[in-house]
């Protein structure tokens, strides 16, 4: 029961508070940036969906916000503090991921050709939980989610699944909801798909990431240096085992210690 109570499934509830809070903030920062170069097309006369997308390229730094914030709390089981946690991901990362948020303004773009758009996708499932992971080149970051777009399949068909899922629901819903149902529908989707979409894929892909890249979790630190203090404990204790009982020394805990049993015969003696 505590298993499931701690699992990455029952932590988006209980935890929810604290993932929409982000998310809050991370569409504030979409909806800002969209309405700006959406007005931008409306000035210029570029009024059109390929300047309109031109808003992820600065809003995509607050993406990675509510990626760091769903791994620490879905995927690493810790409490951290929400804005604290969101807005100093976005200061390391601003530079690197307006370069990213380019990529996905372009990649929006070519939708229509549908392996690239796919590849490309499953790619973005990486890059940026690598980016807030791992301290790597950005062509590392790249090269690695390219080939973990192959070398992790099953999780990525299955990733793909789900935020295919959650997607087709939202547009479903807004496609078909009229008048002030229409309002609503958008107003969900701008609050919640982000966030239901990121939390899902990232807990889904985030198992074989680690087994391929690396652990994020600091366990595997844990782990060395416990086996480093067991293979000391070990040669300290064979160092005594092999001390002759003659010797006014032994090696104890990375010491050499005046045996007691000697200075107490030295005393009877005399």
């Amino acid at each position: 029961m505590n298993s499931f109570s701690n699992s990455a499934f029952a932590r988006f509830f209980t935890e929810f508070p604290k993932l929409l809070l982000a998310q809050l903030i991370n569409a504030v920062a979409f909806a800002v940036f969209t309405a700006l170069f959406v007005l931008i097309g409306y000035l210029t006369g570029f009024n059109n969906i390929i300047v309109w997308c031109l808003g992820i390229i600065p809003s995509m730094p607050f993406f990675v916000g509510l990626v760091m914030t769903v791994r620490k709390i879905g995927i690493e089981k810790k409490d951290v503090p929400v804005a604290k946690t969101f807005f100093g991901t976005v200061k390391e990362n601003f530079k690197a991921f307006s370069l990213l948020g380019s990529s996905l303004a372009y990649g929006s773009m070519l939708t229509v050709y549908v392996l690239f758009s796919l590849i490309l996708t499953s790619m973005m499932f990486y890059v940026p939980i690598m980016s807030v992971t791992y301290e790597l080149k950005i062509s590392d970051i790249y090269k690695n989610s390219f080939i973990l777009v192959f070398g992790n399949i099953l999780k990525n068909i299955l990733a793909m699944l789900f935020f295919i899922a959650v997607s087709l629901g939202f547009i479903l819903w807004i496609a078909a909801a009229e008048g002030a149902m229409l309002v609503i529908a958008i107003t969900v989707a701008v609050l919640f798909y982000p966030l239901i979409a990121t939390y899902g894929v990232n807990v889904i892909i985030a198992k074989g990431l680690q087994e391929n890249v690396g652990s994020f979790t600091g366990k595997d630190l844990l782990v060395d240096k416990e086996f480093e203090e067991k293979v000391e404990k070990i040669v300290e204790q064979q160092a005594v085992e092999r001390a002759d009982s003659s010797n006014d020394y032994v090696f104890v805990n990375g010491k050499m210690i005046k045996r007691e049993s000697n200075t107490a015969d030295s005393k009877t003696e005399k």
